[in-house]
């Protein structure tokens, strides 16, 4: 076991989670840029509550902004470390921590690998030591402020607000977790009736997919907009199509063989939308998609 771990914060939840659960260190240090300043309080307060008998110290560094400055902190706080010392990689941006490392030369490091989920400690000369990590999806909504309400898993909650309507998943192979909405043509039935709606159902559908958009917008807030995966599936009208930010994905169902398709990528034949590979042949015909 390590004397102590050090990293750094970043969008994703998963890699400090992984490094808590794992139990490589019972002292572990999160630095956090003001950027992620609220993450690290709501961080915090969890491993108070999760992790007691682990002693979780949060400090905050420079901005990412001022590169200098983080390096500058760096060499003043690993002045005394020794090889006993872990920095975690696999956490925030590498401006922020490589400087940990390489005012270090006898530091361990640690590592995040995925498929499956694992620590990897390399403390030269030593052979390296894999421990298995598994993390579950409460958790890692939990450790940003968050809890699934509902049975069907498509409520959230912090607090007294409530997100209905989007699908949580926590893919553990890769250590992903993504959030998923549905249209409003999706969810009634009507994706084929897009282009012959009414000037009044156009405006309410528009604002039902706002909403939906508005909820993915704000969870990202939390999780980061590069610490999930964030998708809308379905038809989606133009305005709401042309104002969608850049990290929420829009899915479509290829109507052929039920695999989700971006919308950048689906073909349309006879009215029908495919993915590539049934549009061009590939799949065998006729093509069906197993069940899970």
């Amino acid at each position: 076991m390590l004397e102590m771990v050090i990293s750094t914060m970043g969008d994703s939840v998963a890699p400090s989670l992984s490094l808590l659960v794992s139990n490589v260190s019972t002292n572990i240090t999160f630095f956090y840029t003001s950027e992620n300043k609220k993450k690290s309080e709501i961080l915090q307060a969890y491993c108070q509550k999760r992790f007691p008998e682990t002693e979780v110290d949060f400090l905050e560094i420079p901005s990412i902004a001022m590169p200098s400055k983080i390096v500058k902190y760096a060499k003043e706080f690993m002045s005394d470390k020794n090889e006993k010392v872990g920095v975690f990689l696999t956490s925030g941006a590498k401006q922020t921590i490589f400087p940990f490392l390489i005012n270090s030369t006898t530091t361990t490091t640690v590592s995040l690998i995925h498929s499956p989920l694992r620590i990897v400690v390399a403390q030269y000369p030593l052979p390296s030591e894999t421990v298995s990590v598994e993390l579950f999806l409460q958790d890692l909504l939990a450790s940003r402020g968050w809890e699934i309400s509902d049975e069907d898993g498509k409520t959230l909650k912090r607090g007294d607000l409530d997100i209905s309507g989007i699908s949580t998943i926590f893919y553990k192979e890769r250590g992903l977790l993504s959030f998923t909405g549905e249209s409003y043509l999706l969810k009634t039935g009507n994706e084929d009736k897009i282009h012959s709606l009414s000037p009044v159902e156009k405006n309410k559908i528009k604002d039902r997919d706002q909403i939906t958009i508005s909820n993915l917008t704000l969870l990202s807030e939390f999780f980061g907009r590069n610490g999930a995966n964030y998708v809308i599936k379905g038809a989606l009208r133009s305005p709401n199509r042309s104002v969608l930010p850049h990290f929420i994905q829009h899915m479509l169902n290829c109507d052929a063989c039920g695999d989700l398709v971006a919308n950048e990528d689906a073909m349309m034949a006879n009215g029908m939308t495919r993915c590539p590979k049934c549009y061009d042949g590939s799949h065998e015909e006729p093509y069906y998609k197993e069940e899970e």
